[in-house]
């Protein structure tokens, strides 16, 4: 059974401002990116153990795994697995600063 998906409520900005990033190449790009997107979304809530565990000196985050979006290999998907959910921390480029990201995000 397929987990459900829990965005936490950066994740909407994370991917809006990819979108608009990458809008300013090709709207299209942009449109093929957030399909890829929620593809890997869907393929995370069948298959909660893709990719591979994560540790952050952060603490309160644990368990954070990392995929990434099919066909845009540098924008990272960081998630954690409960019985029930698939909780997605953040999609971002792999350029960032994730240690500090996940650090800012574990306070709201």
């Amino acid at each position: 059974m397929a987990r459900r998906i829990v965005l936490r409520p950066e994740v909407p900005d994370d991917l809006r401002d990819i979108v608009a990033y990458l809008e300013g190449a090709s709207t299209s790009t942009a449109d093929r990116f957030l399909q890829s997107v929620f593809a890997a979304l869907d393929d995370l809530a069948a298959m909660p153990g893709l990719g591979s565990p994560k540790r952050f000196r952060v603490a309160g985050v644990t368990g954070v795994r990392l995929w990434w979006v099919p066909a845009f290999k540098k924008y990272l998907i960081f998630y954690q697995v409960t019985d029930e959910a698939i909780i997605v921390l953040a999609v971002v480029h792999g350029a960032r600063n994730i240690r500090k990201l996940l650090r800012d995000r574990r306070r709201t």
